[in-house]
């Protein structure tokens, strides 16, 4: 339990103060955030906690929150929004103070619910709230609560590093000032500063080129038949609704006028699947994430009549050290658009890995010139394009196994397949939104949030099964002496296969 208690007040002044744009980065999540209509949207932000070691003093914790909020520039920015002659911009705060919450009790999770209870005033509020819990023998755990817009799921991940190597040496110099502080990587007013240079309008103009490309070859959507619900999975001819019938068991198949769209939100585990992800990976020299992505654009294309999928999946934009010490949210979509037709699973799996490679070539751009882009490719086609299937890859994102009763982590083997309805959530300006996961034991964890007018729920629960039987199906298909996963692709150099492609980052 947590109960009531006191507040400490971190003071920061001499910190450098700046104005600057938006970074892309902060533009997605910032955009995103706007058009939540309410908070049973989902919660972008981060909920962070880590324990305090055994002998740290209440002062040394609070120390430590003040290292990171000095280090992190975007850790004490506020966000003010544009007007009709200017976008939004950030400013840094060069001092300020930050109110520590200091309850007693030893539930970090009930402290991060109270931090999170309100949403943050990203106009007046650094986007960092912190609350230390404390028992007899001193502080137990320091619990943090990060906007989005301040942080991404990489950037949280470092924030967690460098505060439990504060807490753990809380008198050395060294941990005073963890990697990351200003002066030691760009901070996000300086990203901005050089997205808006020669460079970054360069790396702009290519990613434009590669996005109107794609947009004018890819399906106008992935729910084609979206005005008829009651159409469901046709291949290989097998319906899972009855035609002519709307579902009325469980009821949220369809919404009615003026009502606020339904969304599901199923998860699937599946050892059997998980191990023959890895064959195919294997075999098609591309990592395990793709091989999942491409059974949901192989499925979702199949369900709609099509050959070729579109959707938009997250990368990190980590590349390069600086960026990978950076605080701040780098992540952008990347649109890939590829061929799932072909005579074999395989065919799709490279194809999509191809696809993602290319389009990470071409991940930092300006997101306001794509959403202009993408209504001006619709009005050359005369049609609306609809990207509103999103996939998130969140293996680099792991959290530490608990290793607590010594046990290995399970062998796929051992994962029985298994569903289960969770806790339904909306995405802006997405109809499908799939997440693969690691869970703390090990297991892989599918995630698909759909809303139902275009993904019924028993569709939605079919589609898992539906992927786990392509998948093994492929896994134990024998490929013959002509199969081309050894062949270089005519229109690239260096086969592109040769590069790592795990640089996977989530939006939340």
């Amino acid at each position: 339990m947590t109960g009531a208690g006191e507040e400490a007040v971190v003071e920061l002044r001499g910190l450098r103060a700046v104005r600057a744009p938006l970074t892309w980065g902060q533009q997605v999540i910032y955009r995103a955030l706007q058009s939540r209509a309410d908070r049973a949207h989902y919660d972008y932000n981060q909920r962070l906690s880590l324990p305090v070691p055994e002998g740290r003093a209440l002062p040394d914790v609070i120390d430590a929150v003040r290292a990171l909020v000095t280090a992190h520039e975007s850790l004490r920015t506020v966000y003010r929004d544009g007007t009709a002659d200017s976008a939004p911009y950030q400013e840094v705060a060069g001092e300020g103070r930050l109110t520590v919450r200091v309850l007693h009790g030893d539930d970090p999770a009930a402290a991060l619910e109270a931090l999170a209870a309100t949403d943050f005033d990203l106009s007046r509020e650094w986007g960092v709230r912190a609350a230390v819990l404390t028992g007899p023998g001193g502080p137990r755990h320091l619990a943090l609560y990060l906007s989005h817009v301040a942080v991404d799921g990489w950037a949280a991940g470092l924030v967690v590093r460098q505060a439990r190597a504060l807490l753990a040496d809380a008198d050395s110099d060294a941990a005073a000032v963890p990697a990351g502080a200003a002066g030691a990587v760009p901070q996000p007013a300086d990203l901005a500063v050089a997205e808006r240079s020669a460079a970054g309008r360069t790396a702009d103009r290519r990613a434009d080129a590669y996005q109107r490309s794609l947009l004018l070859r890819a399906p106008r959507t992935m729910f084609p038949t979206a005005a008829d619900p009651e159409k469901a999975f046709t291949d290989p001819g097998k319906a899972l609704t009855t035609p002519g019938k709307v579902f009325t068991d469980p009821g949220q198949a369809l919404t009615a006028p003026g009502k606020v769209p339904e969304w599901a939100h199923g998860e699937f585990r599946s050892g059997r699947l998980e191990a023959a992800a890895r064959e195919v990976a294997a075999r098609c020299r591309a990592g395990e994430e793709t091989v999942y992505l491409a059974a949901l654009g192989t499925l979702l294309a199949r369900r709609a009549g099509l050959t070729r999928c579109v959707l938009k999946t997250i990368f990190a934009n980590r590349i390069g050290a600086e960026r990978q010490a950076m605080v701040a949210p780098l992540a952008s979509d990347v649109l890939l658009c590829f061929d799932v037709g072909g005579p074999s699973f395989d065919d799709s799996v490279r194809a999509a890995h191809l696809a993602k490679l290319r389009g990470y070539a071409r991940a930092q751009y300006d997101p306001a010139r794509l959403e202009r882009l993408v209504a001006e490719v619709g009005r050359e086609r005369g049609e609306q394009l609809d990207l509103s299937v999103l996939h998130n890859d969140l293996g680099a994102l792991a959290p530490p196994r608990d290793e607590g009763d010594g046990r290995p982590p399970p062998d796929p083997g051992t994962v029985a397949t298994s569903f289960r309805w969770a806790e339904p959530f909306r995405l802006p300006s997405v109809k499908l939104y799939c997440d693969v996961r690691t869970s703390p034991r090990g297991e892989r964890v599918l995630g698909i949030a759909a809303d139902t007018r275009y993904l019924p729920r028993p569709d939605l629960r079919e589609l898992f099964f539906r992927m786990e039987e392509l998948v093994v199906t492929a896994a134990g298909e024998r490929q013959g002496p002509g199969d081309q996963q050894n062949q270089q692709d005519p229109q690239d150099p260096q086969d592109p296969r040769d590069t790592d492609e795990r640089l996977p980052v989530h939006v939340r």
